[in-house]
């Protein structure tokens, strides 16, 4: 069964611009399927006071109509106190919440020239596949400098539109008359340099599954387990919990893949669930697709019963360009334990370290081995001058076989370079036997 979850909160992603430009940006917004109308804020961040502003938005695939447009921030009325003219609730007197400004009453002086100030004009036009909209103040007031919202479009949803990412691009009209261009005037109506960043409108949600259950044998690393996400637009950031119930997982190594190779993943146990983190610091993006973008590998209980575990991902944030928080599913799936050997299960004659597979590998590979009595065992890693840079198996064993895995880590969980490795296993019994391994990047 899939569960769905609303985000509520976003991986905070930060743009820069330079000194004394003016941006005007699309916020991305995202709804829930059927949702019938859709806020999408216009942000204005200007370093100098702006007189007014036009703009026209296209919506590709052209499927919205606008609702309406209506003033949002620095351009909507001043802040004030609906309290009447003595300024105390409940006394009646003239002005009391009528919902209007009447003089006397407080209120916030925003743009601090000593008196009230309403909301800037909005004017807009529905052009079929565009809209534009005019903000000014007739009474000469400016926008103050600042970085927020000015506008919310409030665009209209049709029932046939789901599970669909809308992009909402700035737009002049050059054939208008007269001619509709993007334009931030000062407040002698002069045109500033300014940057417009189009965004977009997501309807429905970004899918991330489980696309393998993983599994293995208790008290052993897990197979890989490998996450993937189906994702029209490109994706900034990912958050989310890996949750097995009950609590016999243990996260111990997680690494992008693929679109998300060049993320950095971080993991951690908290309260029975493992937490999963992506980001990338120089400004990358997960491409849009629909592949495996992390793998997660698990650490399984000595108690773990034979059988199938029941998964899930919950708490999931996917964060878009300027951190927007896009709608998503998380999806379950099932881990398969199996312990100890079947009485049936013939046990192993002899000590055996078999070729790891596959080989070369890039980015987990796999190693198998048997032990035919109780006894300490040690598995480890090693370089070619034959220092040790990994432990895989350390302990008491009894007779069976096992498989363990190598991610390419080191023992500080940094990634080791391509090249030829050795994996060399020994027993308190006496074995000794040493292989080559081949990791490919």
């Amino acid at each position: 069964m899939r569960k769905s979850f609303q985000i509520i909160t976003a991986l905070i992603l930060v743009a820069s611009f330079g000194f004394g430009e003016t941006v005007v940006s699309v916020i991305g917004s995202s709804v829930d399927n059927g949702q019938p109308v859709a806020a999408v804020p216009v942000n204005l961040t200007n370093t100098g006071a702006v007189g007014g502003l036009q703009f026209s938005l296209k919506d590709i695939p052209n499927q919205l109509s606008v609702v309406a447009v209506q003033a949002a921030g620095r351009a909507a009325a001043e802040p004030f106190e609906d309290f009447g003219i003595d300024q105390t609730e409940g006394t009646g007197d003239f002005g009391e919440g009528d919902g209007l400004y009447t003089p006397g009453e407080a209120y916030t002086d925003v743009n601090n020239n000593g008196e009230w100030d309403g909301a800037f004009s909005v004017e807009f036009n529905d052009r079929d596949s565009t809209v534009s909209v005019l903000i000014f103040d007739a009474s000469g007031n400016s926008i103050i400098a600042g970085n927020g919202p000015v506008c919310t479009i409030l665009f209209s949803i049709p029932g046939t539109v789901s599970d669909e990412i809308i992009d909402l691009r700035f737009h002049e009209i050059l054939d208008a008359d007269p001619q509709f261009l993007l334009v931030v005037t000062d407040p002698e109506g002069n045109a500033v340099n300014t940057t417009w960043m189009n965004g977009f409108l997501t309807v429905g949600g970004i899918e991330v599954n489980i696309a393998s259950g993983g599994g293995g044998s208790a008290d052993n690393l897990s197979v890989p387990v490998l996450i993937e996400m189906n994702n029209a637009v490109p994706v900034k950031g990912i958050q989310f919990n890996f949750v097995d119930a009950p609590d016999y997982l243990t996260l111990v190594a997680v690494q992008g893949l693929g679109r998300a190779a060049n993320f950095a993943f971080v993991g951690n146990e908290l309260n029975g669930q493992s937490m999963v983190l992506g980001v990338n610091f120089q400004g990358e993006q997960i491409a849009p697709g629909t592949d495996a973008i992390v793998e997660l590998i698990f650490s399984i209980a000595a108690n773990a019963p034979e059988g199938d575990i029941a998964v899930s991902i919950t708490q999931l944030i996917v964060a878009a360009e300027g951190g927007v928080a896009l709608p998503s599913n998380g999806g379950d799936g099932v881990f398969s334990v199996s312990v100890g050997v079947d009485e049936d299960t013939e046990l192993p004659t002899e000590f055996g370290l078999a070729q790891n597979y596959p080989n070369p590998f890039n980015p987990t590979t796999t190693i198998e081995f048997s032990i035919p009595e109780a006894t300490e065992i040690h598995v480890g890693i090693y370089n070619l001058l034959g220092q040790e840079i990994r432990t895989l198996v350390s302990g008491e064993y009894q007779p069976g076989f096992y498989t363990t895995m190598w991610d390419g880590l080191n023992r500080n969980g940094a990634r080791v370079e391509s090249g030829v490795y050795l994996y060399r296993m020994s027993s308190k019994a006496g074995f000794n036997t040493t292989k080559k391994l081949v990791l490919l990047k």
